[in-house]
Formats: C-alpha cells, structure tokens, sequence
C-alpha cells in the first residue's frame, strides 16, 4: 500500500508540473498568445468575439490570477475554447479522443502481440539461422518511415485486394490498417528489449535447475524466463504510449481518420493555444497513468520490487 501510495502521489506531481510548465511556456514567456491571436491584424476577430474571450481567458488579470483561475477550470473539465471555431475545447476532444484512443489501444496490442513473436521467435527457435534473422528485424521496423508503411498497406490491402475500404468507415475492421502502421514502428524497441532480457533470464542458474527437475521447456519458457525477463520490456510498453499518440498525427492524415493527432496538428499550424495547452495537458495526463498502471503491475509480475520499494 505505501509503495502505491507512493507511485499514486508521484503520478499526481507530474500531472501538476506538467500543467505548470504549459503554462510557464505559453502564458509566463514574452507574448501572450492568446491576445496576440485576438488581436492578430492580419485575422481580427469581431468586437462581440473578442470581448466574451478576453473576459473568460482573463486577460485583465495578473499572470498568478489567471494560473489559478486556469488550473481550477482544469480540474473541473474546463479546457476552454478554440480561438478559431469558438468551440469548447472539450467538444472537440469528444469528437477526436475516442477515435484516436481506439486507434492506439488496437496499435498496443499490435504491437505487444508482434514483440512477443519476434523475441519468442528469436531466443527459442531451434533453428539458429531463423533466430539470427529474425533479431535483426527490430531494426528494419524502427528505420521503417510510418507513412511509407501505411502507404504500402493501403496499395496491398485497399487498393488492390479491397479487403479494406480507404473511404467508408467499417466499423473495427477500419483501425486494422492504421493501427498495424502505428504497431510496426513501435513494437521495435519493445522486441529488441524482450529479446535481451529472454536470453539473459535463459542463462540464469534457475533455468538450470528448473530443467533438473523436469520441468516441461514450454512451462520454463512461458512461466519462467518470460516472467522474468519481461519487466524492462513492460515498462518500455508504457513508454511507447507516448509514440503512439505522437505517430497518430501522421497515422491518422494517411488513412483521413479525425482524431487528437489531426486536430493537434490543425491547432499548431491555426495557433489554436488552448487547443494545443488542452492536448498536451491531456497526453501528459494519459502519459502518467499508464505509467502508473505499470507500476503498480511491477510487484505483481515480482513481489520483491514491492518490498524494496
């Protein structure tokens, strides 16, 4: 219990100074970028516009009073709104969060599923020619450009099988060419990990004695060594939470999917600031909690970590 209470309240400190940062960056440097985009003479804003957001986004307020007030909006489910559309901010992510968080789950367990076979594959067969070349696709798949790989999987799959339609949403079978795009990129450095820590615990002395005993090889292999070495290949799953929503940007133009990734890049280039302040408080935010979860996981995978935590 302390040792979650302990990651619990980590968790909430990064959430915070996240928010702090964001704001340091966009409101406490030379410039306010929301009253710069009201006031931009090149895009004026009608006088009944402007008024309504200098009230809201209190413009009239010291840098502290408006920290304040912002991060109390925030916790309440405040983001704002766009400078662009006038719509709240939430709306928007109503529209794009669920399509891009479908997207990124679909692409985890691409990607998990793909680094299992290709570590198994590359410490277990029995052929060591197959082993040799299978290690060396986890290189091939990170030097792969994303866009390329989702081109190719549109040309194969879309334009000429037609198992896929490139227009019509279908429904789940619609994420599968995206998300194995996003999959393929990510699941590389997980693969790469597992496959040491597989041939590392496959050398640890248990091992020898398990198979002393007559253990059967499949239940070493699967209840042993891959228990064992799974934990640096665990936490760097948690990490590509990260790639994966940033790959969503470029996954979600190829395939013309309206998610976070699209209206992240449509705000940067419209400077939408409370648009973009919302999504990066917002992936920080998921960030952290699937960090946390995989922390929390680390004493169920080994109870030491726990004790010595």
């Amino acid at each position: 219990m302390r040792f979650a209470a302990r990651r619990v309240a980590q968790a909430l400190l990064v959430i915070f100074l996240s928010y702090t940062l964001v704001f340091a960056v966009l409101f406490v440097l030379p410039g306010n970028p929301i009253e710069d985009k009201i006031t931009n003479p090149l895009n004026p804003l009608p006088e009944a516009v402007v008024k309504p957001l200098i009230e809201y986004y209190n413009l009239d307020l010291s840098l502290w009073q408006q920290y304040l007030v912002t991060l109390q909006r925030l916790v309440t489910g405040d983001f704002g709104y766009s400078l662009v559309t006038g719509q709240a901010v939430t709306d928007l992510f109503a529209q794009g969060l669920a399509e891009t968080v479908v997207l990124a789950a679909v692409a985890l367990v691409f990607s998990v599923v793909l680094a299992l076979v290709v570590a198994l594959t590359a410490v277990f067969f029995p052929v060591p020619a197959v082993r040799a070349f299978v290690r060396t696709l986890p290189a091939v798949f990170l030097s792969t450009p994303s866009f390329l790989v989702g081109f190719v999987l549109l040309v194969v799959f879309s334009f000429r099988l037609g198992w896929v339609s490139s227009i019509r949403d279908e429904g789940l079978i619609s994420y599968v060419l995206p998300a194995l795009t996003l999959a393929i990129a990510v699941n590389a450095p997980i693969a790469q990990v597992l496959i040491q820590g597989l041939s590392r615990a496959r050398g640890e002395p248990f091992v020898t004695v398990l198979k002393a005993k007559g253990v059967p090889p499949f239940t070493v292999a699967g209840r042993h060594i891959l228990k064992n070495g799974s934990i640096p290949a665990l936490t760097l799953t948690a990490l590509t939470v990260g790639d994966l929503l940033a790959g969503a940007t470029i996954v979600e133009t190829v395939f013309n999917r309206t998610g976070i990734g699209l209206i992240t890049e449509r705000a940067v280039r419209e400077q939408d600031t409370p648009v973009v302040m919302a999504v990066v408080i917002l992936v920080s935010t998921l960030f952290v909690v699937i960090n946390l979860v995989t922390d929390l996981l680390y004493p169920v995978i080994d109870p030491r970590i726990g004790r010595v935590a």
